[in-house]
């Protein structure tokens, strides 16, 4: 099981942001180090909405949608990320992982209740057996939204454990470790994305 950050070491993995050929070299150089086929990963457009997609091949990567579902092994799941939180959960039981984007209008629109519900129609998942990581992500001490509590309030009201849980709680604006948004408007920075990558 993969569930790794690219770091601002790893350059910019947005083709939104910057030179499309650097890009392109950032992201090969990133996926030759976890030993990943470009060909298998399956990337979206996201637009913090709460369509939550089961995908079986690599999708169309204009296909709009902020969360990803797969039991395929040969698929890898990624999302661009720059403050909001990239929610990887496992399904250990049915072997099905799910990878959500969730910011504060991702929450607003229950996409984290979505996501477990399409676990749970389309692969008999349970919410208790859920193992949920999440990436680093803008904390409350930089944001005027607790998007981490919202989010493990919202689980925990799904039905996931508190115990399989693992929010790591680093902040992206305070660190210099990921890229984040808030801190390329308040500082003047150019803006850049990185990825987080769920897969078998």
């Amino acid at each position: 099981m993969i569930f790794v950050s690219s770091k601002v070491s790893d350059g910019n993995m947005d083709f939104r942001f910057g030179d499309s050929k650097e890009v392109s070299k950032n992201r090969q150089k990133f996926l030759d180090k976890l030993n990943i086929n470009p060909k298998d990963l399956a990337e979206v457009q996201q637009v913090h909405g709460n369509k939550v997609i089961v995908v079986d091949s690599v999708p169309n990567p204009e296909t709009e949608a902020d969360g990803l579902i797969t039991n395929k092994a040969d698929i890898y799941l990624m999302l661009k990320i720059a403050d909001c939180l990239a929610m990887a959960l496992f399904d250990p039981i049915q072997k099905v992982i799910c990878l959500v984007h969730v910011g504060w209008r991702g929450l607003e629109k229950s996409i984290i209740k979505n996501a477990i519900q399409k676990l749970t129609e389309s692969f008999k998942s349970k919410s208790q057996n859920l193992i949920v990581q999440i990436s680093p992500s803008i904390g409350p001490c930089c944001y005027q939204v607790d998007l981490w509590k919202q989010a493990e309030d919202q689980l925990i009201k799904a039905g996931v454990l508190e115990k399989n849980i693992d929010n790591p709680r680093l902040c992206t604006y305070h660190t210099n470790t990921y890229f984040s948004h808030r801190k390329s408007e308040d500082q003047n920075l150019p803006e850049a994305r990185f990825v987080t990558i769920l897969g078998f």
